[in-house]
């Protein structure tokens, strides 16, 4: 299977997920009031599922499994706490949640197909936590189309990689977390390594770039808003580099960009 977890997810409207959560976040509350703010984050996981299972949650288990996987590569994910199939916690212990953690508990949602989850940091002196939503659906997902009026064949390792982001997104869907597609692509080029290349910045230092092959960078991003202020800066750096062209792949939302920039 593309998307694996061992369990059927429940999806729950956000009025039921609020009114559980409310008693989950007084226990999260009890937590930082007796142990503090300076345990790390799988003790806070583990407190709050001892709690929630002396609350009455039929099913509480942490560390959820989430596996994706495309011909012999596989990823897997872990999901901190998950009550009831329905709902997923993400506990951190750091100084401010950012955008990244939102991030990561919408990945997750998406590959369960559930619209709800919550984000709890336990490090501030008084509990940070953030309600995370969408309304996507597994269908949706799937439903995207692709933009390459603007691609350039420019040799078979750029056949290629078009054609393995398109497979990638036939059994995974959009939206998901760029990450996952560079970690796919790693693996079929034989390892980060023979990817991820360090050339000379004009003498000034040396600068980590991902490589196709020896002329064509590439690039795969998630941007929403000002593609074409992000297409400038890509051309930018091509432009200061050895390198002949990148080839830009971009999510934004259910609209798949392939893209060829040419210095």
């Amino acid at each position: 299977m593309p998307i694996s977890y061992g369990f059927t997810p429940k999806v729950i409207p956000e009025s039921e997920f609020r009114r559980i959560d409310y008693d989950v976040m007084a226990l999260a509350f009890a937590i930082h009031n007796d142990r503090g703010r300076l345990w790390n984050e799988k003790i806070y996981q583990n407190e709050l599922a001892e709690r929630c299972r002396k609350a009455g949650f039929r099913k509480v288990v942490t560390e959820v499994p989430i596996t994706v996987a495309y011909q012999d590569f596989q990823k897997t994910y872990k999901v901190d706490l998950m009550l009831d199939d329905a709902m997923i916690y993400e506990i951190k212990a750091v100084r401010a949640l950012a955008g990244e953690h939102q991030q990561q508990a919408l990945h997750y949602l998406f590959l369960l197909g559930l619209h709800h989850g919550k984000l709890i940091n336990m490090r501030p002196p008084s509990v940070e936590h953030y309600f995370v939503s969408t309304r996507l659906t597994p269908e949706k997902r799937f439903a995207f189309t692709v933009d390459d009026k603007q691609w350039k064949e420019l040799d078979e390792d750029s056949v290629w990689l078009k054609q393995s982001m398109i497979n990638f997104l036939k059994e995974w869907g959009a939206f998901l977390d760029t990450s996952l597609f560079y970690e796919a692509i790693y693996h079929f080029r034989g390892g980060e390594e023979q990817v991820v290349k360090t050339f000379e910045a004009d003498r000034l230092g040396a600068q980590k770039v991902r490589l196709i092959n020896s002329n064509t960078l590439f690039d795969i991003s998630s941007m929403t808003k000002d593609e074409n202020y992000y297409e400038r800066h890509l051309y930018r750096f091509l432009s200061h580099t050895p390198f002949k062209a990148t080839q830009w792949i971009n999510f934004n939302h259910d609209r798949i960009v392939f893209k060829t920039i040419l210095r």
